[in-house]
């Protein structure tokens, strides 16, 4: 009777450990890192999106961030995971080096993003739209040509020239309506169409 009332509590003692722990994080290979009050707060107070990518990390990654300097953190979130794994697996003298470049390109666009938010704040708070008109050349020999100098469309050249019928009044006249098909859809044995739309 004894050895059933103390399994029986045993039992309820383990059951209700789970209930006032702290969240955990458990890898694929079943790996478990207990978060502390202070890292249950930070991890809480993450987009979903940051606290997926975290679970998804291997222990030893999980247990590495929470080892980072808070300029580190900042660069953390810019990397990609494989980038982070990467980073983890590195000795320590390669891990400062990679932090330390890592801080050097965060420095570079956090100087960008300040002179960009300052030239925003400067503004009166509304939308500013720039262009920035970009100037292509075209090579000498595609000069367009103008008026009574354009030549007349190719099968290989369609393009700086004219109609035949709008220069000379030769070849193909266009029609002046729409027949209501392709004329690939339009049967050769019914002739050639009018120019002008037939009543019918």
């Amino acid at each position: 009777m004894n050895k059933l009332f103390f399994a029986g509590a045993a039992a309820l003692a383990f059951t209700a450990i789970p209930a006032a722990a702290q969240d955990v994080a458990v890898d694929a290979q079943g790996n478990v890192y207990v978060l502390t009050e202070v890292q249950q707060s930070d991890y809480d107070g993450w987009p979903v999106e940051r606290q997926t990518a975290y679970l998804g990390w291997p222990y030893g990654v999980q247990e590495y961030y929470w080892t980072l300097t808070p300029t580190q953190l900042d660069g953390w979130w810019v990397l990609t995971d494989p980038q982070r794994v990467s980073v983890y697996e590195m000795t320590p003298d390669q891990r400062d080096i990679a932090w330390t470049q890592i801080a050097a390109q965060m420095n570079k666009s956090t100087t960008a993003a300040v002179a960009t938010t300052a030239a925003a704040s400067a503004s009166t708070m509304q939308p500013r739209f720039v262009s920035n008109a970009v100037v292509q050349t075209t090579p000498a020999a595609d000069t367009a040509a103008t008026g009574d100098d354009l030549p007349v469309c190719t099968p290989q050249q369609q393009d700086n020239c004219i109609n035949s019928w709008e220069k000379n009044k030769t070849g193909n006249r266009p029609l002046n309506y729409w027949p209501g098909r392709p004329a690939s859809e339009i049967s050769a044995d019914r002739g050639t169409l009018p120019v002008d739309k037939p009543n019918d």
